[in-house]
């Protein structure tokens, strides 16, 4: 469920769609909005990061997905160790 905002959805709400998901705009995605969102069972996916440094920031941040137009950009940071 794509959700543009910190405030996070109404219980009433995620009840009714019951997302696996929640889908939010990059520049949005912090560690604590992460942690909030996994506790409450659910995943995080940011989009729409197409630079390294935005990447590895959200990887940072632990989100399970990211949504880019620079699949080898991600497909690169991924692969390679990290520190």
């Amino acid at each position: 469920m794509t959700w543009t905002t910190l405030t996070p959805p109404r219980a009433t709400l995620l009840d009714a769609v019951k997302p696996r998901w929640l889908n939010y705009r990059f520049a949005l995605v912090g560690r604590e909005l992460t942690d909030r969102v996994h506790r409450d069972g659910l995943l995080v996916s940011a989009w729409t990061a197409d630079t390294g440094l935005t990447m590895r920031r959200l990887i940072g941040r632990g989100v399970d997905s990211i949504t880019t137009n620079r699949i080898d950009v991600l497909s690169a940071l991924t692969k390679s160790p990290r520190p």
